[in-house]
C-alpha cells in the first residue's frame, strides 16, 4: 500500500483503525495513526514533505516492533497482522494534535566575522547538523541527503579558507566519497 492508500483506508474506516507498515528498516504510521502511535509510545510525529503535499508520520526502528506492539496493547489498543509486515491497530485516540508534531529546528547558518581569522573558524555547525539529525526516524534517502548537504557545506568552507594565492591552508583536501561507476549505480567498482 502507498501512503495515500493508507490515508484513504483510514479515512474510509472513520479514523478508528490505523495501519502500521514496514518501510525499509522502520515501521511507520500515517496521519491520525501517527497521533495514535505517538500517544501510545511517546515517539514523535514528524511532518514529511512529499510531492503531493505534507504528510504526518510516526515511526520507529523495526527491531522495536515487539515493544511497540506491547505498548499499543498496554494503552488499550488492539493489534492484528494484515500482511507480512503490516499491522492494523485500533482502540486508540487518533485525534490530530499539533502539540505532538515535532517541527525541525530552523537551520541557522553562521558565518565568521571579519575579526576572526579564517584559520580559527569553528565547525560547530557540523556537530550541530549531525546531532540534530534523527537517524531513527529517517530513511536511507534522508541520510544520503544529509551527507550531500554536509559535503557541499564542507567544500564551501574549504574554499573560504583558501589563501589569496589559491593555495589551501590545510594540507588535506575533501574528496567525494560517492563515485559514479560505469554501471551508473553510484558505487565505486
Amino acid at each position: 500500500m502507498t501512503e495515500k492508500e493508507i490515508l484513504q483506508e483510514q479515512e474510509n474506516n472513520g479514523q478508528k483503525a490505523f495501519y502500521l507498515m514496514a518501510v525499509g528498516m522502520f515501521f511507520h504510521a500515517y496521519g491520525c495513526g501517527a497521533f495514535a502511535l505517538s500517544r501510545a509510545t511517546g515517539y514523535r510525529v514528524l511532518r514529511k514533505h512529499r510531492k503531493g503535499g505534507d504528510i504526518l508520520v510516526c515511526g520507529f526502528p523495526a527491531n522495536q516492533l515487539d515493544t511497540v506492539l506491547q505498548r499499543i496493547r498496554e494503552a488499550g489498543g488492539e493489534v492484528e497482522p494484515t500482511g507480512e509486515k503490516t499491522f492494523l491497530f485500533r482502540g486508540l485516540n487518533g485525534t490530530a494534535d499539533e502539540a505532538l508534531i515535532a517541527e525541525p529546528k530552523p537551520q541557522t547558518v553562521t558565518s565568521p566575522t571579519k575579526d576572526v581569522p579564517q584559520s580559527e573558524v569553528s565547525f560547530s555547525w557540523l556537530a550541530e547538523e549531525l546531532l540534530s539529525f534523527n537517524l531513527s526516524l529517517s530513511t536511507p534517502m534522508d541520510a544520503m541527503n544529509l551527507i550531500a548537504r554536509l559535503q557541499r557545506r564542507l567544500r564551501e568552507e574549504q574554499k573560504k579558507q583558501e589563501e589569496p594565492q589559491g593555495h589551501p591552508i590545510a594540507e588535506t583536501k575533501l574528496i567525494d566519497i560517492a563515485c559514479e561507476s560505469t554501471a551508473g549505480h553510484g558505487l565505486q567498482e
